[in-house]
C-alpha cells in the first residue's frame, strides 16, 4: 500500500534498481517539460490509485489528492495540504482521509526548526477527531549539520504507549553527504511491556548523477527523504540493501526507472508482508508537465 512517508519508512527490505532511460514511453504521455510532477498512478492487484499534485506560484507543493478505487467498489480518498508560515519551510500539514464507509478522519503534523533552519522535532496527530488516537513525536539529534539520530515516541491515553520510545534510527553518511546506512531499532509493544526489540540496517548505494531535487523539494519524498523531512540525497539512489530481521515490518523491494530528465518515470514494488512468502506487487507511473 502506498502511504505517507512516516509509515512507509518502517518497511523492511528495499531494493532499488536504477535505469536512466524510460523504455517505450512517449514523452507526450509522461511529460514534456518535466519540471513539475502532475500525477502518479498506482496499479495494484485489487485496485487503482490516482494522485494529483498542486503547487503555489513559487512552484512549491501545497496539495496532494489521492483516490484509490478497489475492484469490490470500495473507495479510499486522501487529501494532504502543506503550509509554510515563512514561505519557505513547511511548518505543518493536514491529511483528511476517508476509507470506504468509515468516518472521515483528519491527521495533523507540525514541524519545528532551530534558527538556522535545522529540523528539531515534529508532532503527528494520527486522528485529530479522536481523543483516543495516538500522538507521535520525532526528535532529531545532530552532529554539525547532519542528523545522526532520530527518536520516535508515541503517547496515547488509551494504550500503554504513554510517552514511550517506539523507534530509533541511527544515520551514517558518505563523502558526498548521501546517507550510506540507517540502523532501525524497533520496539514492539504488540504483546505488552516490556517490548520486543529488533534491529535492521539498511545500506545505501548511489550513482554519480546529481539528484535533480537536491536543492528543492522532493515530491516523491516517501522514497528519498530517508526518514526525516528536510533531507534529499545529493545523488540518485541505486539500491538499498537490507540486513537483519524484523518480526514487525514488511519487506519491500523497489525497482526504479528514470526519464531523460533524470526524474522517476516508473517504480515496481514487490512487498512481502510479515510472515508471508508470497509477495504483493504494484507499480507507480509518474506524469509531468
Amino acid at each position: 500500500m502506498k502511504q505517507i512517508s512516516y509509515i512507509v519508512l518502517f518497511g523492511g527490505l528495499l531494493f532499488l534498481e536504477c535505469k536512466k532511460k524510460q523504455d517505450n514511453i512517449p514523452s507526450e504521455i509522461k511529460g514534456i517539460n518535466f519540471e513539475l510532477l502532475l500525477k502518479t498512478v498506482d496499479i495494484f492487484t485489487d485496485s487503482k490509485s490516482t494522485t494529483t499534485y498542486s503547487y503555489n506560484n513559487s512552484k512549491q507543493l501545497i496539495q496532494e489528492n489521492s483516490v484509490r478505487n478497489f475492484t469490490d467498489g470500495t473507495k479510499w480518498v486522501v487529501t494532504n495540504n502543506w503550509y509554510r508560515s515563512s514561505g519557505i519551510q513547511i511548518d505543518s500539514m493536514t491529511s483528511q482521509f476517508t476509507y470506504g464507509s468509515s468516518p472521515t478522519g483528519i491527521q495533523k503534523q507540525y514541524y519545528h526548526y532551530d534558527p538556522t533552519g535545522a529540523l528539531l522535532y515534529s508532532i503527528f496527530f494520527r486522528n485529530a477527531n479522536s481523543p483516543f488516537a495516538s500522538v507521535d513525536s520525532c526528535v532529531f539529534i545532530y552532529s554539525g549539520d547532519r542528523i545522526t539520530r532520530r527518536m520516535d515516541y508515541t503517547s496515547a491515553p488509551s494504550t500503554i504507549l504513554t510517552n514511550t520510545l517506539t523507534h530509533e534510527m541511527f544515520y551514517e553518511y558518505d563523502a558526498a553527504k548521501n546517507i550510506s546506512a540507517i540502523t532501525f531499532v524497533n520496539y514492539d509493544f504488540s504483546d505488552g511491556a516490556p517490548p520486543k526489540k529488533d534491529t535492521v540496517t539498511l545500506t545505501y548505494s548511489y550513482d554519480k548523477q546529481k539528484n535533480p531535487y537536491s536543492q528543492t523539494e522532493a515530491f516523491y519524498a516517501y522514497f528519498v527523504n530517508l526518514a526525516f523531512e528536510n533531507y534529499t540525497s545529493t545523488n540518485n539512489i541505486v539500491e538499498i540493501i537490507y540486513k537483519g530481521s524484523s518480526t514487525s515490518n514488511d519487506k519491500d523491494e523497489f525497482s526504479f526507472q528514470y526519464n531523460d530528465a533524470n526524474k522517476p518515470a516508473r517504480v515496481l514494488v514487490t512487498s512481502f508482508e510479515v510472515g508471508s512468502t508470497k509477495p504483493v506487487v504494484w507499480t507507480t507511473e509518474y506524469y509531468y508537465d
